[in-house]
């Protein structure tokens, strides 16, 4: 059960209280101004624009197409094994998609990555498997605005540094069900996002190196059904990102221990948010309203009592199961 904490004094109190049982846990250095990693002579920047030239083996330019039980491969230095692009339309079912040969630039451009998706072109991939095994070659990359991706029961894998599983930019749209994103090697997020909306459901994540989500850049939107991101090590300091858990979805990470808040939580009782560290939300809407989907591990969550979408805690203070405390940021 909740407690609340009507008299603004005992929220005082209580908040003091806390905070000396465990203090505001120091902002991490932001991962977008670590030293990229190095590798066989290329460097690897950790940004990225979309005005990057891309090239493909096979490219849907401007067109509509279909493709069934084929196998696209690259084994060339920024060049995608499948390329959608300027209004091109293609849909891909049981399809095998290889990438080999390290990145020479940005990985983060998609140029190196499996399967690039750009430029108001649209790709549904179904029932297929992607792999990567060189350095920054992406498995999905998705760019720019007007852009959109689907992928069903799919398998991406990817097994060298700088190579997320999928990256989503600059406003572009994916959506991911069922199937699993998985990576190996250092540097590599099952996520990137820098700019963009991405859905998932259903959908299983693992990462060698323990990081699911990383948010680069831009401001983000990531809706988790029925899926589970266990931790995320980086939040830009220019970036949002507003979560949206339904339907037995997780959340677990840091998503910002100091002002201004940068993140907004939207959570169905049945989600559970858990807190790894003290965190500071712009909105949280929560449709358990004793907040015990909330697991605050100690840490308390505060949140701003000016946001509209804030009004129904009324300003409030609330007890969360493992001792932290839901508050308004006073």
């Amino acid at each position: 059960m909740f407690k609340r904490v009507l008299p603004v004094a005992m929220a005082v109190l209580l908040l003091f209280a806390a905070g000396c049982a465990k203090s505001p846990a120091p902002q991490k250095a932001s991962d977008a101004d670590a030293v990229p990693i190095s590798s066989g002579g290329n460097t690897v920047p950790q940004s990225g624009s979309d005005s990057t030239s891309h090239s493909s083996l096979y490219t849907v330019d401007g067109e509509t197409t279909e493709s069934s039980n084929e196998t696209y491969a690259s084994d060339t230095e920024n060049v995608n094994a499948v390329l959608v692009e300027k209004l091109g339309i293609l849909t891909m079912t049981s399809t095998d998609i290889d990438k080999t040969a390290d990145v020479s630039g940005d990985y983060t451009s998609g140029m190196n990555a499996a399967v690039a998706v750009i430029s108001k072109g649209q790709l549904t991939l179904n029932t297929s498997n992607v792999t990567t095994n060189a350095l920054g070659a992406v498995g999905l990359a998705v760019s720019a605005e007007g852009t959109q991706m689907a992928v069903n029961d799919t398998s991406v894998y990817t097994s060298g540094d700088s190579s997320p599983a999928i990256l989503v930019r600059e406003d572009a749209a994916a959506s991911v069900t069922a199937g699993a994103l998985s990576t190996e090697g250092k540097d590599s997020p099952c996520i990137l996002l820098m700019g963009g909306r991405l859905t998932l459901s259903g959908v299983t994540l693992s990462s060698k190196s323990g990081e699911t989500l990383r948010v680069l850049s831009g401001d983000n939107f990531l809706t988790l059904d029925k899926t589970a991101v266990s931790s995320m090590t980086s939040f830009a300091e220019d970036a949002t990102l507003s979560i949206h858990l339904s339907n037995g979805a997780s959340f677990s990470g840091d998503l910002g221990g100091m002002l201004p808040a940068r993140a907004s939580v939207y959570l169905d009782a049945s989600s559970k948010l858990i807190l790894t560290a003290e965190t500071y939300l712009t909105s949280l809407v929560n449709a358990d309203l004793t907040h015990q989907n909330i697991e605050s591990n100690g840490f308390n969550l505060y949140y701003d009592s000016n946001a509209p979408d804030n009004a129904y805690l009324n300003g409030q203070s609330f007890q969360l199961p493992g001792g932290g405390f839901l508050a308004p940021i006073i």
